[in-house]
């Protein structure tokens, strides 16, 4: 058997392409700007990124970003075990650790190998990992690591504390890794954090929040676990900087000890290179502009508030929720992807997204502080004018 014929037979993505309806791996031409974007030779209103900060085109992040190349070079040229560990690398987890209330943070190369080194680090034989149903693929696949090694890996219903309280009480005296998102970044509905705590310190169980979507924007800027006045009480929390921290790369937070643990046992972390001096730089520009405008909401929610209202009275079907992310969902495949097509002949990009990144067929909007009134009314007036050919039928007579 030939083990690339799997490759061969492969014929979705061209099914797609030859009836004009593929979405996945647009080329954009330079940053998303203003709200702005280019695709194709054409300026689009960039209602995918998330960016939320609008922080990748700030004057400051750009900065550090070339002044760290200019100092330290382009790469870290080899993992921080050995040879790669930068001052840039440890002062950053200096101020991360000190802005979200953690005694120490540890660096990764993507907020992917961030959750998947930690949770296969910390669960094994003898263990169990409990993910929220719908827990980002990077924790899932982090527990299979832990699986292979012995730990017992299941998945509580989604955002329901009781579900997980049930199963944990099945076995008490197990060590128990509890991981979820903070905010799930398909749907952009909250864990209930509060909840999760109890149950977690009820049972003994560990908690990780992987708060890659709320980190900048909720909280002052410190994510879902401030929000909610859990500070203190989340044993170990995840990040990434590829969102609101407008670079590469990711985080775990935790107390010394655990750090410790992980920076000489975690494979993803010894066994990759340090992150690169642009990155980090820019990362620690990002946070400090957070840091510095901690008190004011961010744009980016306003701004999603004031989108999903405007397309609920159209007639589109979005889910309430209190971040930036706006799903608006289809009946089909084909309804959705048409209607994907349709918007970025007309100016409007949003992300198409399917199962299993989420619940049904949607499209995923997220909103950034660059979207201003003037550039949100202009989304408004191109869904508005094309709502007959994307609404279902079903729909518009509701």
């Amino acid at each position: 058997m030939d083990l690339l014929e799997k490759c061969r037979a492969f014929t979705r993505a061209d099914e797609a392409r030859d009836v004009g309806l593929y979405p996945f791996y647009p080329a954009f031409q330079g940053p998303s700007e203003g709200g702005q974007a280019v695709l194709d030779g054409a300026e689009v209103c960039m209602l995918g990124s998330n960016n939320y900060r609008a922080l990748s085109v700030n004057a400051q992040v750009i900065g550090a970003a070339q002044d760290a190349i200019a100092l330290y070079g382009t790469s870290a040229a080899g993992s921080r075990l050995l040879n790669g560990n930068l001052d840039l690398h440890e002062n950053l987890e200096a101020d991360l650790a000190d802005f979200f209330g953690y005694e120490a943070a540890l660096i990764f190369s993507t907020g992917y190998m961030a959750n998947l080194g930690v949770v296969s680090a910390l669960a094994g034989s003898g263990d169990q990992v409990f993910l929220d149903e719908k827990a980002h693929a990077s924790l899932i696949d982090g527990a299979r690591l832990a699986e292979v090694s012995g730990a017992v890996v299941r998945q509580f219903a989604h955002n329901d504390p009781n579900d997980l309280a049930r199963q944990l009480a099945a076995s008490p005296t197990a060590p128990s890794l509890v991981a979820t998102d903070g905010v799930f970044s398909m749907e952009g509905d909250l864990a209930p954090v509060a909840e999760l705590v109890s149950v977690c310190e009820e049972f003994g169980a560990t908690l990780l929040v992987d708060d890659a979507h709320g980190v900048g924007v909720l909280g002052r800027g410190r994510g879902v676990i401030e929000q909610v006045g859990m500070r203190g009480r989340v044993p170990l929390m995840t990040l990434t900087f590829s969102k609101a921290l407008a670079s590469q790369g990711g985080a775990v937070l935790a107390d010394a000890k655990t750090v410790d643990f992980l920076r000489h046992t975690s494979r993803p972390q010894l066994f990759s290179a340090g992150l690169s001096p642009a990155d980090t730089a820019a990362a620690h520009a990002a946070l400090r502009e957070i840091r510095r405008h901690a008190e004011a909401e961010p744009d980016a929610l306003a701004a999603a508030e004031y989108l999903r209202r405007a397309l609920d009275a159209l007639g589109y079907d979005v889910a309430g929720s209190a971040s930036p992310v706006i799903p608006v969902r289809f009946p089909d495949q084909l309804s959705m992807l048409s209607a994907q097509r349709l918007l970025v002949e007309h100016g409007v990009y949003t992300n198409a997204v399917l199962p299993p990144a989420g619940e049904g067929c949607q499209l995923r909007i997220a909103c950034t502080d660059a979207h201003t009134p003037g550039v949100l009314e202009a989304a408004i007036g191109v869904f508005a004018s094309l709502r007959e050919d994307l609404l279902p039928r079903y729909r518009r007579a509701a």
